[in-house]
This record gives C-alpha cells, structure tokens and sequence, in this order.
C-alpha cells in the first residue's frame, strides 16, 4: 500500500515503474525510428526490403497476430498488432530492463548502454531471427542495422531516464 509520496511507492512498485519506463521508452524509440530512418539511403532501403518485409519490430504483431489467426491479415489487422506488439514489447522488456538493471547496477552505466548493446543484439540477432520474424544480422543491410540499434539506444536510454525520475535512483 503507497503512503503516497513517489518514493514509496518505487519501493514497493519497481515492476510497475519498470513497465511503464518501457511503454514510455517505446514512444521514443518510435520517434528515434522515423528520425534516423530519414539517414538510412533508398539503396539500403531497398536492399532491405530484399531480405524482409519490415524491421522486426514492425513486422513481429502482424507476424504472430497472422499465426494466431491462421490468416493472411489486411492493413488495418496489422497496424492494430503492431500497435499491440508495442504495447506488449515495452510492458515486457520494461520489466526484464528494470528486473536486470536491479539486479545488475552496470547495466544502468552511461544511460544504459550497457544494457542497450546486447538487448539490441539479442532482439534483431537471435530472437527475431528464432522465431522467423526476420532474417539474421548477415542478411540485413549495415544502415538499417545500424538504425535499429540507435533505436535500442534511445529505447534504453529513456527507460533509464525514467527510473531515475521516477525512482529516484542513481
């Protein structure tokens, strides 16, 4: 039960602060996404597009929302499970953020870098890849690469922003 002051209820909410430093990091890494998209070249982009239909975050909700379905799904079926994909990325990666940065207080170092580094390498490297959402790092071009991991960047940063905010922590 919080006694009402933000203090504590960090103590006795970290997984809440955690979840929404995630879905708040999300709507910046959205913004992080359309900015460096604009540095990303039409030749990359297109030898993208090559390899995959859309950058795993984007393709992953219509990806599992298709399975779920046993369908092919129109454009407005889509944009609602990337939507729901977001939702449940940030919620989800919010609490493994805040879980391990707890745990682990090095990941929290110079905006989360540390943490930010390997949660990209882990998403577009090996989960994504796993579970056919998108083809391996090797496949996908070096900008798009790139830009994917500033997006974990800024996503990571922000979700740290907040929990010293909020949590006042470190």
């Amino acid at each position: 039960m919080a006694t009402g002051n933000a203090g504590s209820m960090t103590q006795r909410h970290p997984v809440i602060i955690a979840m929404a430093a995630g879905l708040i990091a999300g709507a910046a890494a959205s913004a992080s996404d359309r900015l460096l998209d604009r540095l990303v070249s039409e030749r990359q982009k297109r030898r993208d597009r090559l390899v995959r239909e859309a950058p795993a975050h984007q393709a992953a909700g219509p990806h599992f929302a298709a399975k779920i379905a046993g369908r092919k799904l129109n454009r407005k079926e889509k944009e609602c499970a990337r939507a729901a994909f977001g939702v449940l990325y940030g919620l989800g990666w919010g609490a493994i953020h805040g879980g391990l940065r707890r745990r682990f207080p090095v990941l929290s170092r110079w905006g989360g870098l540390p943490f930010a580094l390997p949660f990209f390498f882990a998403c577009d490297g090996v989960i994504a890849p796993a579970l056919g959402v998108s083809p391996g790092l090797n496949r996908v071009p070096w900008q798009p690469s790139v830009k994917e991991m500033g997006n974990h960047i800024a996503w990571t940063l922000v979700a740290e922003l907040v929990h010293r905010v909020v949590g006042k922590e470190r």
